[in-house]
């Protein structure tokens, strides 16, 4: 995201795309991903070495793609939602409920 008066800065291009899961019962993720793709798949297609008991209680299996990698992650919902947020710091500030201009996708 670029700011207002940095050079390149775009109302079309200047925002954060926030990737959130909630209630996690199971992540292996790395710590950067690129390029990335998210799909809900069942539990009968999780690897054979995650344990099926993490998907107790309605949770839902994500399967995330980067490149020809893929990661999971066991949780109860998955939002991803844009916002303009520029200097505010979102972790300290949290209010249990994180403020988006618009949600995309809320599963």
């Amino acid at each position: 995201m670029k700011f207002i008066d940095e050079d390149g800065f775009s109302e079309d291009t200047s925002y954060n795309v926030d990737v959130e899961f909630w209630a996690v019962t199971y992540i292996n993720i790395p710590i950067l991903l690129e390029n990335i793709k998210i799909v809900e798949i069942s539990e009968n297609d999780l690897p054979k070495n995650i344990n099926r008991e993490l998907c107790k209680y309605d949770q839902k299996v994500f399967e995330i793609y980067d490149g020809n990698k893929k990661y999971y992650i066991i949780a109860s919902g998955l939002l991803v939602g844009i916002n303009r947020w520029e200097n505010e710091d979102r972790i300290s500030n949290y209010d249990s409920n994180l403020k988006h201009d618009k949600v995309i996708v809320k599963v």
